[in-house]
């Protein structure tokens, strides 16, 4: 019986993800979803450099930038498939944060956030004056949507002519990072990565390649970011230099921190807060910063581990009051 309890708690919620878009029939709201799956798609690829392998990181936006628009000009200039040009574009940005890897290796602390930050500011110059090949500052538009899906005798199954089959792509995406990084966690790459983090010194003593988990650690983040990068470009059709910006590195900085670095429900919750947060401060648009600022300062002072520490916290409360609660029950007399 216990085991079907629990079996129930974790398939309800996915039936009710999967049911969502079609329970609320709002197309803005459905928006807000996806593009909450872009930023998980982001934070947990910056996770496994900066939460795993304690690699600081100001380039993501680069990576989320080369694959948009990598993707974008392989759709337009050479008329190749999204499901093509969706896996090179991924491949391309996990090309150069293998390459950045190795040329920061040996950097560490400010050094290290200098050399990445320098990388997004190169990516950004690029694609804002690279007028004959990115069009520079105007943008890339009209960039198709992904191809329908068909299947031998079944035919169409899903044509991306409406938001909901956008939710559901990006819902698999971000079912397969999610996978991939708990897969990584588990495994001999995630003990070293974190063992690299920790101590470095200790964990080269004990046999680790810290060097190759480093460089492993960043070209996994590009992947995710270049993903995520080609799936947005096709998603919204139209790509500008600005959705790549160092702010944008920041804001997915901040989703790991505020999720709680290290972990990968952290990311998505700081993913999902820090997508959605926004939205609601739209009411209060002369004070949006302002209150953008103070919920970082009271995460960052008052809940160090982030949105995933403070959920540990109210569950072990939770626990202990239902456990009193069940030994003071055994105590009363019959």
């Amino acid at each position: 019986m216990h085991k079907m309890n629990r079996g129930l708690i974790l398939v309800l919620p996915l039936i009710g993800v999967v049911l969502l878009p079609s329970l609320v029939g709002n197309p803005y709201f459905t928006h807000i979803l996806i593009m909450s799956g872009v930023s998980i798609l982001l934070a947990l690829g910056l996770n496994f450099a900066v939460g795993f392998g304690g690699q600081m990181s100001f380039a993501q936006a680069a990576f989320y930038g080369i694959g948009a628009y990598s993707s974008a000009l392989l759709s337009l200039k050479l008329s190749w498939s999204f499901w093509l040009a969706f896996p090179l574009a991924a491949l391309l940005s996990g090309v150069f944060g293998f390459l950045l890897g190795l040329i920061t290796i040996r950097l560490g602390g400010y050094y290290l956030v200098i050399a990445t930050l320098g990388f997004q500011k190169i990516v950004e110059l690029i694609i804002s004056h690279w007028n004959s090949m990115t069009r520079g500052t105007m943008g890339i538009t009209g960039i198709p949507s992904p191809e329908a899906i068909t299947l031998p005798r079944l035919g169409t199954i899903i044509k991306f002519e409406d938001i909901n089959a956008f939710y559901y792509l990006i819902l698999v995406l971000v079912a397969l990072i999610i996978l991939v990084a708990v897969r990584v966690k588990q495994s001999r790459l995630g003990l070293e990565l974190w063992a690299t983090r920790e101590d470095e010194i200790a964990a080269r003593s004990v046999g680790v390649k810290s060097t190759r988990v480093k460089v492993i650690a960043f070209t996994m983040s590009a992947i995710a970011g270049g993903a995520a990068g080609s799936f947005f470009a096709h998603y919204v059709h139209n790509i500008h230099p600005e959705s790549f910006n160092v702010g944008i590195s920041f804001s997915i900085l901040l989703m790991v921190i505020i999720g709680g670095t290290g972990t990968i429900a952290g990311s998505i919750m700081g993913a999902i807060f820090l997508t959605v947060l926004p939205e609601y401060l739209r009411f209060f648009q002369d004070y949006k910063i302002i209150l953008f600022g103070l919920t970082l300062m009271i995460f960052v002072i008052f809940f160090p581990a982030g949105l995933a520490g403070l959920y540990e916290l109210v569950i072990q409360k939770y626990v202990r009051r239902v456990g009193r609660g069940t030994d003071q029950g055994g105590l009363t007399p019959a």
